[in-house]
């Protein structure tokens, strides 16, 4: 009876162990995963538009009392009369390990979003009832995507109804002149036609700014921001 219960032992606690390590491998994989969709899915969507001797736009956004600069939109607030096609790509915000991946896109007005469930459990995405591109995509089940286009230019806030940790913002924008700034606060926005311009930032948690910026055919102007806190 003795060796009898000892071998019972013996074979919970192997099974114990599988089913840890089981779970640290799945654990691990999850967070390669998430890893690879941080490096590779876009944070930028927008119509590639022909523009005759373009210029660039480049610079530096400081964000003050945060962990870095990164996620900062820098866009050109109209362009022309705003009047774009939308691109044919889709964007991708996917679901990861309790984590929406990119947290901020930056999109053209228009443009159609996947939503994939990646993660290891339901998810259920949806703008706030404030936002003026509202959704609600209903509980999915692991493996699934669903779309949305999004057809007004306004920031869209994404909550999980499942997971009240999990947040992301969609940015709509009305042409493709724009950039997401990268966690040093550079940025980039290319193909810009000659002309003068408002530039604009937007930030989840800190005050707007804008300058007036004049972008000549061939040439580089740098502009620079520091955003501070909301009042």
């Amino acid at each position: 009876m003795k060796r009898l219960c000892l071998t019972v032992l013996a074979f919970f606690i192997l099974f114990l162990l599988a089913t840890d390590l089981r779970a640290q491998d799945e654990s691990q994989k999850m967070k390669e995963k998430l890893q690879k969709a941080m490096r590779e899915l876009k944070n930028e969507i927008r119509l590639d538009v022909a523009v005759e001797n373009p210029g660039i736009i480049t610079g530096k956004v400081k964000c003050r009392r945060t962990r870095h600069s990164g996620d900062t939109v820098v866009y050109i607030e109209k362009a022309g009369d705003n009047n774009f096609e939308p691109p044919e790509e889709h964007g991708v915000v996917d679901q990861l390990n309790l984590i929406f991946v990119p947290h901020v896109i930056a999109v053209q007005k228009g443009t159609t979003i996947d939503f994939p469930n990646s993660d290891l459990v339901r998810h259920n995405v949806f703008s706030t009832p404030d936002s003026c591109n509202q959704f609600n995509l209903g509980t999915y089940d692991i493996g699934a995507s669903k779309p949305v286009t999004f057809n007004e230019s306004c920031e869209v806030p994404l909550l999980c109804n499942v997971h009240a940790e999990m947040s992301a913002y969609v940015v709509v924008l009305d042409n493709p002149y724009f950039a997401v700034t990268a966690k040093d606060g550079n940025f980039k926005v290319d193909n810009v036609p000659p002309g003068t311009y408002k530039l604009k930032t937007w930030h989840e948690k800190l005050r707007s700014e804008e300058q007036d910026v004049s972008v000549e055919g061939g040439r580089t102007v740098e502009v620079n921001f520091t955003l501070k806190k909301r009042k």
